[in-house]
């Protein structure tokens, strides 16, 4: 009897403590903009904000979106400031203070040319000679990175890097497929049928959630996540806010 008496209390207190958590809700964070997966003028804040806030409320937790730097964001997530970081790519550092869930979205980061060039990519070899334009800082590839055998071309932002290539001061860019092709029918919509991704990614990264460490209840609150998107894919949520985040990518600016 006693046995059930303190199996029935244990219960009890984890449900509390489950709808304590619950009640306070979740400081979800982001950085900037980073479309079509983050930005304040999206719909749904983006399609990775929308379905991580669909995710964890589904999962019943209260979600508070705030927008910060990246590096304001990975201090917070040191420091429990925050406790959802909602768009991070996995590293072994990051893993020290964030606790990662399954990846809900993969990230395919492509070259691009123009289509008018001769040009097929298989592996590093073939990059050689190459003028290849990349954004100062990004984290595309840890072997493209370090390479010092390619010839890279900084630049702050895609849109330059994009304008480069369709005046042949570039052989290729390279992103974030899903990122090329939002950027290109916004700003570029004309440049588009002229443009080509290359078939073999650079890299495939899968974007999770990263959860503070400092959040006594992290590793819950990645399973209840993990769950929800699982759930979301079964009942068709999780496709239905893919396919409209899609149409809205591929829909060239008037």
């Amino acid at each position: 009897m006693k046995h059930i008496t303190g199996l029935i209390i244990a219960l009890l207190l984890a449900l509390a403590a489950t709808n304590l958590v619950r009640a306070e809700g979740l400081d979800i964070v982001y950085s900037g903009r980073w479309p079509p997966y983050a930005d304040s003028s999206l719909p749904g804040q983006g399609l990775a904000v929308e379905l991580v806030t669909t995710g964890l409320q589904r999962a019943g937790y209260d979600t508070f979106l705030h927008i910060d730097s990246l590096d304001r964001i990975l201090e917070g997530g040191k420091l429990g400031v925050y406790d959802v970081f909602a768009t991070p790519w996995y590293s072994d550092e990051r893993n020290q203070y964030l606790d990662y869930s399954k990846p809900y979205l993969q990230s395919y980061i492509r070259f691009i040319k123009k289509k008018d060039t001769e040009f097929e990519f298989n592996d590093f070899s073939d990059l050689n000679g190459m003028m290849i334009g990349v954004v100062e800082n990004y984290a595309y590839d840890e072997e493209f990175n370090r390479s010092r055998n390619l010839i890279k071309i900084g630049e702050r932002n895609l849109i330059q890097n994009l304008l480069k290539l369709t005046q042949g001061r570039l052989d290729l860019t390279l992103d974030d497929e899903l990122v090329l092709e939002y950027e290109i029918n916004k700003y570029m919509p004309n440049s588009m049928k002229d443009l080509e991704f290359l078939p073999k990614p650079l890299a495939v990264r899968g974007i999770h959630i990263g959860v503070s460490r400092e959040n006594p209840h992290h590793a819950k609150i990645v399973a209840d996540f993990d769950k929800a998107i699982a759930a979301m894919k079964k009942d068709g949520t999780y496709d239905k806010i893919i396919q409209k985040h899609y149409a809205y990518i591929k829909k060239p600016a008037h």
